[in-house]
C-alpha cells in the first residue's frame, strides 16, 4: 500500500509539472510569430522580430515563473515572483562560480520546482504572533531562496555530466530511425497522463536547444520532422475513419464536431480533443495511433528530414519553420500517405473497439441533440453544473487546454448520460471522486463560467481536483 501510494503521489506530482509547463509553451506561439513577421522577406520590421527573440532567449525565466505560478495551491502571484527571483539568484551564483555552463534551462526548471516545493512546505510553519501578518508569503520566499542557493554547489558539479548525457541522447540517439521511433510512441503514450511536456522540456534542456531558443529557431530539427505528417494528417484522418465507422453503422455521424476536431489538430497542432476520444475507451486505437507517430519520426529521420517546432506541428508551425528545415517539401507526400494509413487501420480496429461518442441510432438521437447545448456559455455552465450534480457536489476543478478536471464529492449524483449531448467530446472516470471531461476549445469558457457562479454563491472550488479535501481519506 505505501508503494502504491507513493507511486499514486508522483504520477500527480508529475501530472501538475506537465500542467504548469503548458503556460510557457504557450507563450512560444507568440513569439514564433512575433520573429517570423518581423523578418525582411515578410514585414521587414525590426522590432517585431527583435521582441519575438527577446521572448525566446527569456524561455528560461519564463519558466521558471510559469511552474511556480502553476504549482501554487490558489495561483499566488507572491510565489511567481518569488519564482523570478529565484531563478535570478541561481543562475548568478552558478555562472559565477563555474562560468560558461550552459545551464539557464535547468535553472529556471529547478528554480521553479524549488520555489513551488518550499513555499507549500513553508506556509505550514508557525511563526511569533509578531511575524504572523507574514505569514502567507515571507517565510517560503526567504527559504526558497536559500534552497536555490544551497543548489549551486551539486548543480555545478552534476550539470557538466548531465549536459553531456542529455546532448548525447538529444543529438546522437534521437537522431537515428530507432531513437525517434522511441521518442514518437514514448511522446504519444505520456499524453493522457500530461507528461509530455514533462518529456519535451527535458530534451531540450542540451546546449543545442539552449542555443537554438537564444536565435528564435525551431527546436529538436533532427527527430521531430515526423510529428507534422501525424498531426496535420493522420489524426485528420483518423476522424474521417470514425465519420465513416459512424455512417456505416447507422449512428449520429457527428460530422460537423470531427470536422473541428481535424481542423484543429491541421492547423494550430492541438491534438488533445481527437486523441482524448480514444485514449482510455478505445485503447487499441491509441497504441496504434503511437505507434505510427514513432514510425512517422522513423521515417523522416531516415530520410534525413529535419523541420524542427515551435510549440506544435500544425500548418501555422510548419510555415514558420519550413524555410529553416531540410527537405521540408517531403513533409507533405508524406503526410498524404499517413492519411491514408490512418484512413485505413483506424477503420480496421473500428470494427471491433467502440467509442464514447454517443452510440444511439439516428432516429432517435437526432431529435435530442437539435436542442441541446445552449450556445450562451453561462447557459451551458449552468447545463453542466446540473449534470454534474450541482454546485454543493463540486469541490475542485482545474482547466488544462481542451480538457477539464473535476473533483465531486459523490460520483453517483454525475449524470454521463447528458454529458455528450451538451457537447463533451469525452470524459474519463479516474476514481470514485475524479473525471476529466474533454470538452475542446470550450473548456477555459466553461471553467471561468462555472467559477464565476461559484463566486456568486460564495462557493470555494479548489485547483487541485487530485487531491483529497481535508478530513477525506480514499
Amino acid at each position: 500500500m505505501p508503494a502504491t501510494n507513493a507511486r499514486k503521489i508522483l504520477t500527480q506530482s508529475l501530472q501538475r509539472l506537465g500542467y504548469a509547463l503548458l503556460l510557457p509553451v504557450s507563450i512560444l506561439p507568440l513569439a514564433a510569430l512575433l520573429h517570423r513577421l518581423g523578418q525582411p522577406d515578410v514585414l521587414d520590421l525590426a522590432v517585431l522580430s527583435l521582441a519575438g527573440q527577446a521572448l525566446f532567449s527569456q524561455m528560461p525565466l519564463i519558466y521558471a515563473v510559469a511552474i511556480a505560478f502553476g504549482l501554487s495551491r490558489q495561483g499566488q502571484g507572491a510565489q511567481a515572483l518569488a519564482g523570478a527571483v529565484n531563478f535570478l539568484l541561481l543562475g548568478s551564483a552558478l555562472n559565477t562560480l563555474v562560468p560558461g555552463l550552459h545551464a539557464d534551462m535547468i535553472c529556471g526548471l529547478l528554480a521553479g520546482l524549488t520555489t513551488a516545493v518550499v513555499c507549500s512546505w513553508a506556509r505550514g510553519l508557525r511563526l511569533p504572533g509578531w511575524l504572523r501578518p507574514l505569514q502567507e508569503d515571507l517565510p517560503g520566499m526567504l527559504l526558497s531562496a536559500l534552497a536555490c542557493l544551497l543548489l549551486v554547489i551539486p548543480l555545478s558539479i552534476l550539470w557538466p555530466l548531465l549536459e553531456q548525457g542529455i546532448t548525447l541522447l538529444a543529438s546522437d540517439l534521437l537522431t537515428t530511425p530507432i531513437g525517434a521511433f522511441c521518442y514518437g510512441v514514448l511522446n504519444r503514450l505520456l499524453i493522457p497522463l500530461g507528461l509530455h511536456q514533462v518529456l519535451g522540456s527535458l530534451m531540450g534542456l542540451g546546449e543545442s536547444n539552449l542555443q537554438a531558443l537564444s536565435t528564435a529557431q525551431p527546436l529538436h530539427e533532427g527527430y521531430v520532422a515526423g510529428l507534422y505528417p501525424v498531426i496535420m494528417f493522420g489524426l485528420p484522418g483518423a476522424c474521417f475513419a470514425i465519420w465513416l465507422h459512424r455512417q456505416r453503422m447507422r449512428q449520429v455521424p457527428q460530422g460537423g464536431l470531427l470536422l473541428t476536431l481535424a481542423l484543429t489538430s491541421a492547423l494550430v497542432g492541438i491534438t488533445e480533443p481527437i486523441e482524448f476520444l480514444f485514449a482510455f475507451t478505445a485503447p487499441w486505437l491509441f497504441l496504434a495511433h503511437a505507434l505510427l507517430t514513432g514510425l512517422s519520426l522513423a521515417i523522416c529521420s531516415a530520410l534525413g528530414i529535419q523541420v524542427g517546432t515551435y510549440f506544435s506541428a500544425g500548418l501555422l508551425d510548419m510555415v514558420l519553420s519550413y524555410s529553416s528545415g531540410q527537405h521540408s517539401f517531403w513533409l507533405i507526400p508524406l503526410g498524404i500517405l499517413f492519411f491514408v494509413l490512418y484512413a485505413l487501420l483506424f477503420s480496421r480496429l473500428l470494427e471491433h473497439t467502440p467509442l464514447s461518442l454517443p452510440g444511439k441510432p439516428i432516429a432517435e438521437d437526432l431529435p435530442q441533440l437539435a436542442t441541446v447545448a445552449p450556445t450562451d456559455p453561462q447557459m451551458l455552465a449552468i447545463q453542466y453544473l446540473k449534470t454534474l450534480g450541482g454546485m454543493d457536489n463540486l469541490q475542485a476543478m482545474n482547466v488544462c487546454l481542451t480538457r477539464l478536471s473535476l473533483r465531486v464529492r459523490e460520483m453517483a449524483l454525475v449524470d454521463q448520460s447528458c454529458l455528450a449531448r451538451l457537447g463533451c467530446l469525452s470524459w474519463i472516470v479516474l476514481n470514485e471522486h475524479q473525471l476529466v471531461l474533454v470538452l475542446g476549445p470550450n473548456a477555459g469558457l466553461i471553467e471561468g463560467q462555472i467559477r464565476m457562479l461559484a463566486e456568486r454563491q460564495s462557493v470555494p472550488l479548489g485547483l487541485e481536483p487530485g487531491q483529497a479535501p481535508l478530513g477525506q481519506h480514499q
